[in-house]
Order: structure tokens, then sequence, then C-alpha cells
């Protein structure tokens, strides 16, 4: 996948006063000249919807947390019962409360929790975005309209930044038997961290990432203004919402690393070639 990049404007709305994910979101889209795709079919007993709609480019946006719903319930279960899988067979001890480094697990350790991981990332954020992107094009009538999945790292301590997009780039490149593209409602993806701060090496301050792509680069342009639209459009509206500048530096997803969910200004906008 590849990245694209645009400058352009947001219209102000404070981050300092709200705490939902969503409640950040929406007025954000609404700056850029999205919609609220609930403002626009109502609370009607309706198959699941995707969430935004960005009429100028002709594309329809999912948001998923990967903090919400039940994705990190799932993983949390099911990588307890990993854990004591390997206690049980001596491949890995582990006693109190402690933070696994993938890096530091055994091999084939290490290959079973990014299935795990993977499992968790296909189920629980793409296929049920595909379906409500698809679900959305039907209930808009637009059946032309690309799709975004757009991923929020949102107070999840369990991935780092690099793993998830492996995963997401992963399960986005396979292919259903016919050949054809797996999760065809999925055209682009964005990964960011909206207030989870983060550090790379290149910077003191709290980081920002935004890591974006598209399946087909050579035909998605729709997408890929979208994409640019949005990257460059988020950090000007963390600097107006929390009253700080933000910088750019270039910067690789094996290069972030999470602080924590304690509460942290961001400074530092990661830029991904």
């Amino acid at each position: 996948m590849r990245e694209n990049r645009r400058r352009d404007a947001c219209r102000r709305h404070p981050l300092k006063e709200v705490r939902t994910l969503q409640s950040i979101i929406d007025p954000f889209v609404k700056g850029v000249g999205g919609e609220i795709v609930s403002d626009l079919i109502g609370n009607k007993n309706l198959p699941s919807n995707a969430d935004y709609l960005f009429r100028a480019h002709n594309v329809i946006a999912e948001l998923k947390s990967l903090q919400t719903g039940g994705f990190a319930e799932s993983f949390h279960r099911k990588f307890a019962e990993l854990l004591g899988k390997w206690d049980r067979q001596g491949r890995l001890r582990v006693y109190g409360t402690v933070q696994l480094q993938s890096s530091k697990l055994p091999a084939d350790c290490r290959q079973e929790m990014f299935a795990l991981m993977g499992e968790s990332i296909r189920k629980h954020v793409i296929a049920d975005a595909n379906k409500q992107i698809k679900s959305t094009k039907s209930l808009l009538n637009m059946p032309d309209a690309k799709g975004l999945l757009w991923v929020a790292h949102d107070g999840n301590e369990d991935f780092q930044p690099d793993v998830v997009w492996y995963l997401l780039l992963q399960t986005l490149q396979k292919k259903k038997e016919s050949g054809d593209p797996a999760y065809s409602s999925i055209h682009g993806l964005a990964y960011f961290n909206p207030r989870m701060p983060a550090k790379v090496p290149q910077a003191s301050e709290p980081a920002l990432f935004w890591f974006s792509g598209t399946r087909k680069p050579d035909r998605d342009k729709d997408i890929q203004a979208c994409l640019s639209h949005l990257s460059n459009s988020w950090p000007k509206y963390v600097t107006w919402a929390q009253g700080i500048k933000v910088r750019d530096v270039e910067g690789k997803p094996e290069d972030v690393r999470l602080m924590g969910v304690e509460s942290k200004v961001p400074k530092i906008a990661i830029k991904y070639k």
C-alpha cells in the first residue's frame, strides 16, 4: 500500500472537552467536509452501517478502535488461554502482571501470538468493517463508492503500532479462491493514534502517527485524495484543539512505540513514506 498526502484546513473543535473517541472524530470529520452516516439514514432498524461519508471523494469510511467492542475482550480471553497452554507445556513461565515483548518470545511462541493477533484484527476490525461499508453503499445508493477502513489505536497497550500495521496489511493482501481481493469493499486504510501518545527516536516530544495507503494505488485516485485530505488535516485539528504546535518528522511503523494511556500532549506527527 502506498501513502499519499495533501494539505488542507479543518474546522476548529476542542479535543480537551471531549472524552469518547466518536466525539473527537465526528467534529473533525464535519470540519473537513465529511458527513455522519447516522445523520443521513436516521435511527431506523437497519443493518449495521459505516460511520462516515466523504461525498466529495466518493468515499465511505468505517472507524474501528482497537480498544472497544468485541476486539479487546476476545483477544484478552484467547491470549490468556494461549499463555496457559505455554505454561502447561513449559515453553514460557509468566508470574504476576507483566508486559510481554514479542521480540523476546521464543520464535514459535511469537508466531502463535501474531497468528492470534491477526485473527482478532481480521474478525473484529477488517471483516466487520467490510460488511458495514458494503451495507452502507447499498443504504446510500452509492454502489461505486470506495471504502476506507480507519483504525484508531485508542487505549490498547497489547499491540505495538508496527505489529498492527503489519497485520492489517497482511490481511488486506489476502485473496479469495477466485483470485479476487478479499474484503473487496475496503479500498484504503488509515491507522492513527488520536489520543494515546507514542514515542519515536527522532524526537523527544510525544508523537502522533498516521500511516495510510490504498490497495490499488494506480486505480484508487478518489481514496488517495481522501487519505491525503485527512492525513494533512488531522495535525492541524490537533494543533488548534490542544493549543500546541505540531511539527512533522519522517518515520516508519517500526520506529513508533506507545507510551501508555496516561494523558500527554502530542507534538510530533510521524510521516511515513
